[in-house]
């Protein structure tokens, strides 16, 4: 499934990019939460990491708020729109279940709609794989479309690039519980006009400061 989202996301580079310009403007709730994780950052100088950062425009946003940004994602194509985009930021081509990073280097991460491609059963070693990079008491956010029930969790959809599932955000809260984060809060909100009819989920979350 990685090879085919990649080039997938390679192909549609140049279209997603002019989908998404704009796009933290059109939902306010979205800017909300991402200052409430930029608040939640605690640390002097660390990094933290946009997974699934597409061309940028998160990555750009957070440095506005004051935070040392990187993005990672698995398409080189968008990467080089990032680039394009915000060329004094930094960009990386990187898979967010396998992180090129140190252990407890990250300060945060954030991963919107970058999960919404991974089957329900790889998640928990992705985020096993994200205890492992952060920080004790780094801060996680995490979006993405939310399915009616647990019984949905997992149920494809039609994404305009590539399959995508939809998530149940209790059944993603208990994995990221399962793999050691705490202060689980999630949100969910109902679908705007023009959005497709299925409703969003935002979980913040934090890694323990002691053993899982």
């Amino acid at each position: 499934m990685t090879d085919e989202v990649r080039d997938a996301y390679d192909a549609r580079a140049a279209d997603y990019t002019a989908f998404v310009v704009g796009a933290l403007d059109r939902v306010p709730g979205d800017k909300e939460s991402l200052a409430v994780f930029a608040e939640r950052v605690d640390c002097d100088g660390c990094v933290v990491a946009d997974l699934g950062c597409g061309p940028g425009y998160v990555v750009d946003h957070l440095r506005g708020l004051g935070v040392q940004a990187v993005g990672y994602d698995i398409s080189a194509a968008l990467i080089a729109e990032a680039r394009r985009a915000v060329p004094d930021a930094d960009f990386h081509v990187g898979d967010l279940g396998a992180l090129d990073v140190a252990d407890a280097s990250l300060g945060g991460i954030v991963a919107r709609y970058s999960l919404i491609h991974t089957l329900p059963s790889m998640l928990g070693g992705i985020f096993d794989e994200w205890m492992r990079a952060l920080e004790p008491g780094a801060p996680v956010l995490v979006s993405f479309f939310a399915s009616s029930s647990p019984e949905a969790h997992g149920t494809p959809f039609d994404h305009a690039v590539v399959t995508a599932y939809e998530l149940c955000p209790a059944s993603v809260a208990r994995q990221l519980g399962d793999a050691g984060f705490i202060d689980v809060d999630v949100l969910v909100r109902d679908p705007r006009d023009g959005e497709r009819p299925l409703q969003h989920a935002t979980i913040h979350a934090a890694k323990s400061v002691g053993p899982a």
